[in-house]
């Protein structure tokens, strides 16, 4: 009888368990696509850029200083005006008839005036030799010192009347653009009532509403930076000129920085964007508060409350967990004095689906 060597047995069970193992290795873990942002310093400046529109730093309403019926008036709103234009004009011919009837009082008074001087020297001549008494000399030289005054007040009367006339014409005191037409042709217009209301185009602001948190740090004089998309590339210096007192939709206050050179061809109504130049008021980095990763829920972190963030390092294409103090909470970033270094990457979005030491890369829009 044959004997089976007892070797076979092992090297099928060997066979057998060789074939029972997977043939594929275990799967990597996944590669997360994570969106950072760059840690800055609190102590640099910081910009913030708000839309606005462009608006009159200066407005002026032309009327005429003279009452009158208004005979021209040929611009219309949204127009432009140019310094030295004449822009209305009322109808002259009373203020001509009074010129004309002042004109015949100073004829009138100029003949009695040399009458009564023709007369003064017939008596004067009379008085030196004797011929007639001091009081009929008297008499002639007052009615001469009496012609002069009436002759003084004729003109007087008819240079009044010829600047009215000059005044019924309305000149534009500067450059700009109508934003209100207050009265019509054949209209009667009073004293100082205003025809235009007009922007003056030399002096342009830009209107914003900035966040409140801002307005401690917005004041007047802060420079800022203005761009139209009217004029591409034109960046114009600008500084705050004003700061609302009330505040509007969104505890936003509304803050006008004045142009120092607006460029020419801009008015009001454009679109603008400002960039203010802000100085940082503490030492520190700021941080968004998505970023934040709390050992127990904090919804509402105040300073001197101890968190984490997911640090991307980009070279290892890892994050890691990296604790942090918070010193201050301004709206939606936090302030960091411990923990980070300027120029790092902070996870942003999705801390909670993370781990230390995971591999990550930063996200990007898909091709």
């Amino acid at each position: 009888m044959r004997l089976i060597p007892a070797f076979v047995p092992v090297a099928l069970l060997l066979g057998i368990s060789g074939c029972d193992e997977p043939d594929d290795a275990p799967a990597e873990p996944a590669i997360w696509s994570v969106r950072t942002t760059i840690v800055t310093d609190m102590a640099e400046a910081e910009r913030r850029t708000f839309s606005g529109v462009l608006t009159a730093a200066e407005t002026m309403r032309l009327g005429f200083p003279v009452a009158g019926r208004l005979l021209e008036v040929p611009f219309r709103e949204g127009e432009s005006i140019t310094a030295g234009e004449v822009v209305a004009r009322l109808d002259p011919s009373e203020v001509e008839r009074e010129i004309a009837a002042a004109e015949a009082r100073v004829a009138a008074a100029l003949g009695r005036l040399e009458a009564a001087d023709g007369e003064f020297r017939r008596q004067n001549a009379l008085f030196e030799r004797g011929l007639i008494a001091r009081a009929a000399f008297e008499r002639a030289s007052a009615e001469v010192t009496t012609a002069r005054s009436e002759l003084r007040l004729a003109e007087t009367e008819l240079s009044g009347a010829r600047e009215r006339l000059d005044r019924v014409t309305l000149v534009a005191p500067r450059d700009g653009v109508v934003t209100k037409l207050l009265a019509n042709r054949f209209e009667e217009i009073a004293v100082g009532a205003p025809v235009y209301e007009v922007a003056v185009t030399a002096d342009l602001q830009a209107e914003v509403l900035a966040p409140e948190r801002l307005i401690g740090t917005i004041g007047p004089e802060t420079r800022a930076v203005v761009r139209l998309p009217a004029f591409p590339g034109a960046e114009i210096p600008a500084r705050v000129s004003e700061i609302a007192s009330d505040v509007e939709a969104g505890n936003a206050f509304r803050v006008k920085a004045r142009l120092e050179n607006p460029p020419a061809g801009a008015k009001t109504g454009l679109s603008a964007s400002v960039t203010f130049e802000l100085p940082r008021r503490a030492q520190g980095l700021v941080v968004p508060l998505s970023a934040l990763v709390f050992s127990q829920t904090s919804s509402a972190p105040t300073a001197g409350d101890a968190a984490s963030v997911y640090v991307f390092d980009p070279v290892a294409g890892r994050v890691g967990l990296r604790a942090i103090r918070i010193d201050g909470v301004a709206g939606n970033e936090v302030l960091v004095t411990d923990g980070l270094e300027p120029g790092e990457h902070v996870v942003t979005a999705g801390v909670a689906l993370l781990d230390d030491g995971q591999r990550a890369r930063l996200w990007s829009l898909p091709e």
